[in-house]
Parts: C-alpha cells; sequence; structure tokens
C-alpha cells in the first residue's frame, strides 16, 4: 500500500474512535526516518491542550484497530503527539479554524509582494482556495495574495491555559 492510501487508511480506522475519547484527529503522517518506518498520529483538543497521559490513552485505543486492520506491512513504530504550539496547518478544516487569525508563512523562496523581502512573514489568514492564500500582512495590514505553490508551510501559534 502506498504512502498516502496508509495514511488514508489510518484517518478511517482511528478517527471515530480518537473523537470518541474527546479529541480531535489532527493528522496522520507515515513515513521513514532512515531504516525506520514511523507512524504518527497528532491529536487535538479544543478545551485543555494535549498531555502525555492524553497520547497514552489514544495509544492504547488505537493500537488494536490498526493491528486487525493490519495496514502496513512491515514493521513499524507508532507515536501519538500533539500539534504542538506552534503547528502547521494541513487542511482545509485546519485552515478554517484560523481564518482572521494570525498565521506565520513560510516561503520556498523570496516574493516580490512582500515588502520584508523575507520567506518568512506574520500575517492574518484573511481567506484560501485551492489555488491561493489572502493574508493581511503583520504589521501593516497590508494585503496579499500568494499562489499555494509558493508556500512551504502556514503554521498557527496556539496558546494554552494554565
Amino acid at each position: 500500500m502506498k504512502k498516502k492510501q496508509i495514511e488514508k487508511t489510518i484517518r478511517e480506522i482511528t478517527a471515530g474512535i480518537i473523537e470518541n475519547l474527546g479529541y480531535e484527529l489532527w493528522n496522520v503522517e507515515y513515513y521513514h526516518d532512515g531504516a525506520e518506518q514511523l507512524l504518527e498520529i497528532t491529536i487535538d483538543s479544543a478545551d485543555s491542550g494535549i498531555s502525555l497521559d492524553d497520547c497514552e490513552k489514544v495509544t492504547r485505543a488505537v493500537i488494536p484497530a490498526i493491528d486487525e486492520a493490519d495496514p502496513i506491512e512491515c514493521a513499524y513504530s507508532l507515536a501519538v503527539s500533539s500539534p504542538g504550539l506552534n503547528r502547521e496547518l494541513k487542511n482545509g478544516a485546519h485552515l478554517d479554524k484560523y481564518i482572521n487569525k494570525e498565521v506565520t508563512v513560510k516561503l520556498f523562496a523570496k516574493n516580490d509582494s512582500i515588502k520584508t523581502g523575507e520567506k518568512s512573514f506574520n500575517a492574518v489568514l484573511k481567506e484560501f482556495s485551492r489555488e491561493s492564500f489572502s493574508f493581511e500582512i503583520i504589521p501593516g495590514n497590508t494585503p496579499v495574495t500568494i499562489i499555494k505553490k509558493e508556500i512551504a508551510r502556514i503554521c498557527a501559534y496556539d496558546k494554552i491555559n494554565i
């Protein structure tokens, strides 16, 4: 099974289990780190962030379902984690949560429409489509639209309540 199909299958297998435990499935990523195969499931909680106990609870809950479906043909390591404070926004659902909020944008190369001339900048995400993203650059609220293929990643800083 190919990488994208494995990730899709793991999402389908685990999403309901994770939601029933009171968490959100943030991301699934299957990748190689040297000779090791890694399956990383990222979870989030709207209320309180994610603790080590939360990760352990989810790990125990999803392992039997993943083992039963057996979508990965070789040995792998499973890691369940939080998206962290500086979370990468990877899909439309993530981006929707951060409309009109501050994000950090990292470009593959410098863009002439960004006055700072940097490859990275802070901005407010205004809207997005399949082809482009619209931001207001901070400071100054300068509007800019950037083609999706020019963006390496978009991250959002999430505050935690202590």
